[in-house]
């Protein structure tokens, strides 16, 4: 995974739930990589038994996604307020329910 920034630099004054939100924060880009890899390696084969594979592996990325936002959003509640308000604005903008 190629890192953006190394949190461990000069931490000394940092907490220990903001190095875990931004763990969390660069892992969540890690499954989103990896989601992109596997859907386009679905795209690629015809095989059955490898898009069955993947299909599935691609799932559990998706699932580690929310997981990994779930702790996100326990860690640091403002990103969850932001989040959801950037929900509620796509909705609004799109007429979505």
């Amino acid at each position: 995974m190629r890192r953006f920034f190394n949190i461990m630099d000069n931490n000394m004054n940092r907490s220990n739930n903001f190095i875990t939100a931004q763990n969390a924060r660069e892992d969540i880009i890690g499954e989103l990589e990896a989601i992109i890899q596997y859907e386009n390696h679905l795209e690629q084969t015809s095989d059955m038994s490898a898009k069955n594979t993947i299909r599935d592996i691609l799932k559990e990325e998706k699932l580690h996604v929310g997981q990994l936002f779930g702790l996100l959003f326990q860690l640091d509640p403002e990103s969850k307020t932001q989040f959801e308000n950037g929900l509620k604005e796509f909705q609004n903008n799109n007429n979505v329910n």
